[in-house]
């Protein structure tokens, strides 16, 4: 309800703490996804949202924090999954990177997490003082790291560690956009 209230997708060097929240409330499942059509696969199962009512009740959550100045960036989970989040998340800025860990998500499978399509969000928050409005409103969240000012995004999951170049996977992004757009 207010235009000049715009949360950017990009993560802010300044900002604090990066969180997760699950909103299909669902288990990660790789169906339908965009890495199971790169491996010509289509799947049995997919996600799906559980309960509109909290649903519901993490979106207007969240509208209150973006009114209220308490969320510095923000980038939904879709279309590719939480590894195509955070890398979008990484690639409007240089020198910009983040390290994360995902071990609290409970998902043994890290390409479960990282390209499961499940409705979520990622967000960046002013500070802490956001954990206490979402434990309030019974949102599950989860601190999942901090943003660097380097060229790399780390994830780990449990023993599984994941080190990616932010500009090399820039480069590979924006290149294959400029052939589709050629043709």
């Amino acid at each position: 309800n207010d235009i000049s209230k715009v949360i950017e997708p990009v993560f802010n060097k300044n900002g604090g703490d990066i969180y997760y929240i699950n909103i299909s409330q669902d288990d990660f499942k790789l169906g339908g996804s965009s890495f199971a059509q790169v491996l010509n696969k289509i799947g049995n199962e997919a996600p799906n949202v559980k309960d509109a009512g909290y649903f519901k009740n993490v979106f207007n959550t969240i509208q209150d924090l973006i009114r209220n100045e308490q969320i510095v960036a923000g980038h939904d989970v879709a279309s590719g999954g939480l590894i195509t989040t955070l890398l979008e998340l990484c690639f409007a800025d240089t020198n910009l990177g983040a390290e994360l860990d995902l071990s609290a998500l409970n998902e043994k499978d890290a390409f479960k997490i990282l390209f499961a399509e499940n409705a979520g969000i990622v967000i960046q928050a002013k500070d802490e003082s956001i954990e206490k409005v979402l434990t309030d409103a019974n949102i599950e969240y989860h601190n999942i790291g901090k943003v660097t000012e380097s060229d790399t995004l780390s994830v780990i999951n449990n023993a599984e560690v994941f080190t990616m170049t932010v500009s090399r996977l820039r480069d590979v992004w924006y290149k294959t956009s400029f052939l589709l757009d050629q043709k």
